[in-house]
């Protein structure tokens, strides 16, 4: 089945609630720099579970913001009705002023 318009909604909701809480050191002029990964799973309802990070940045403010667009987020809207797997798994990484390369 073709998730590309719900992940599309998913990754919009998280994009602007993370950008929201993106804290002062990542801002100009410090643009402090970091990466978190973070798993999750979205149930069938649109509820959040079983989130964790996966890879800290190494800075709490980052990873706080991170995990903040996620929680934000939810519930998302249900998963599609076509659908019928227990949950949808994802890993999001989060990248804060990232260097040419540094995106995988």
């Amino acid at each position: 089945m073709d998730f590309g318009p719900y992940l599309s909604r998913v990754l919009q909701a998280v994009r602007m609630n993370w950008y929201s809480l993106i804290p002062e050191a990542a801002r100009a002029p410090l643009l402090k720099r970091g990466k978190v990964s973070i798993e999750f799973a979205i149930l069938p309802d649109g509820k959040v579970a079983g989130m964790k990070i996966i890879s800290p940045s190494g800075d709490v403010s980052l990873d706080r913001a991170a995990w903040g667009g996620i929680t934000a987020s939810n519930p998302f809207s249900p998963l599609p009705s076509e659908f019928h797997g227990p949950y949808l798994a994802l890993r999001f990484h989060f990248y804060y002023n990232p260097a040419k390369g540094d995106i995988q």
